[in-house]
């Protein structure tokens, strides 16, 4: 579903002291789960981020630090929203999405406030167009955030089953489903939402169907999923109904399947007019190990132009490796001789 948001306006924001950076959705690789500290929080409404607001201004902060706040009604409120720069957890505000959930100490966090967490988490995946890592402020940063009773539920993977958002977004069923198993017809269903549908679009970049998506994979499946589905379908020989779009139990064992090497296996050197903007061959071999390692999709792929599509694909192999990102920037479009065999080893090379 999509989640109901209560804007800055509405919930009366002072205006941002400094307003912070963008961020590209693009950038966006994490999504960590906050409390309010050791105390329990009685309070609901607008006096929920308002509160929030005033402490993070007293530290010097531009505004709330927080991209959204969820209350124990399950109301979610904007803070830096989805594409503003956070102040949550350092040196993961750019590549991270943060919601606090407003419970403190060992208080019980509510189904409805879970369930709306969950949404949230939900909703990025799919403006993403991937699966957001899930953690904890804990894991970023050295704190008892986000308590002993939140951290356990985004370890178990922020379960939310039957639930109604509050705000009039409509329910969601309970999903049961172990990741990797082919989760039945019924997860494929044009419109319909379910975590096997973003792994379903990861898989099909991999094997090189990333052309049929414009925005990459998300948890609903979508006319780009079917298509994608049925071309690869096609190439394994199968006509009629056995290659309609939706997924059966052998497209997925096919799908999750390590794609056939297009590629040398061993580790080769960059050729340094591989670069962004340049037209070389190479650039084909580097756009097929960026898919195969999980960073795409690139639409356009497989060609010889290191065009915008393959810069963000090397953009978000460095937001996972920052170490081999130019110094002193937050995005870096060109993959360097170090980085290239880091993403080759990634791809399986050896």
């Amino acid at each position: 579903m999509s989640v109901s948001i209560v804007s800055r306006a509405q919930w009366g924001a002072k205006p941002w002291a400094g307003t912070p950076n963008y961020v590209s959705l693009a950038q966006r690789t994490e999504f960590f789960i906050h409390y309010d500290g050791a105390d329990h929080i009685t309070r609901t409404g607008n006096s929920v981020p308002q509160a929030i607001e005033r402490g993070h201004l007293g530290q010097g902060w531009a505004g709330i630090g927080y991209s959204f706040v969820v209350d124990q009604e399950g109301v979610a409120y904007e803070g830096r929203g989805w594409t503003l720069q956070g102040a949550h957890c350092p040196d993961h505000n750019i590549s991270g999405i943060g919601v606090q959930i407003a419970i403190g100490g060992d208080q019980e966090p509510s189904a409805k406030a879970l369930a709306t967490a969950r949404a949230l988490y939900d909703e990025a995946c799919q403006k993403t167009g991937r699966t957001l890592a899930m953690k904890g402020h804990k894991d970023g940063f050295a704190t008892a955030c986000p308590g002993v009773r939140l951290y356990a539920w985004v370890k178990a993977g922020m379960p939310a089953g039957n639930y109604e958002d509050p705000n009039g977004g409509g329910s969601k069923p309970p999903v049961n489903w172990d990741g990797t198993s082919f989760p039945g017809a019924g997860a494929f269903a044009l419109g319909r939402s379910h975590p096997a549908v973003t792994v379903l679009g990861q898989r099909l970049v991999a094997h090189g169907y990333g052309r049929f998506y414009k925005e990459g994979p998300g948890p609903r499946f979508s006319e780009a999923d079917r298509s994608a589905t049925e071309a690869f379908q096609k190439a394994q020989g199968w006509t009629g109904s056995d290659a309609d779009g939706y997924p059966g139990a052998e497209t997925w064992k096919r799908l999750l399947a390590a794609p056939k090497p297009t590629t040398p296996s061993s580790i080769v050197a960059l050729n340094p007019a591989v670069k962004p903007g340049a037209k070389h061959a190479q650039v084909k071999e580097l756009q097929q190990l960026l898919i195969a390692a999980g960073y795409g999709p690139i639409p356009g792929a497989y060609s010889t132009y290191y065009g915008p599509e393959t810069q963000k694909a090397v953009a978000r192999f460095h937001n996972k490796n920052p170490q081999y990102r130019a110094a002193g920037t937050s995005y870096d479009p060109a993959i360097g001789q170090r980085g290239f065999i880091e993403l080759q080893k990634e791809a399986g090379r050896k």
